[in-house]
């Protein structure tokens, strides 16, 4: 790949299979946050079930604070 740097075309330090170990990156990422979100969700429920609604409360406070700082 070449690039413009200061009118001069040099060839990009970056290969194109770095590229690809990116997008891998993105997709574990993505399970992760995934995963998370259905931890925090179960357990909610569960101690939603078992009648601890204050701790559920927490629970889905902490969540939904995890979740709003990640994706804004």
């Amino acid at each position: 790949m070449l690039e413009a740097h200061n009118a001069a075309m040099v060839g990009s330090q970056v290969s194109p299979s770095r590229a690809a170990s990116r997008s891998h990156a993105h997709m574990w990422w993505t399970v992760l946050m995934v995963l998370i979100g259905v931890a925090g969700i179960a357990a909610v429920a569960v101690l939603a079930m078992m009648g601890l609604s204050t701790e559920a409360l927490i629970v889905a406070i902490f969540t939904g604070a995890f979740f709003s700082r990640c994706f804004c």
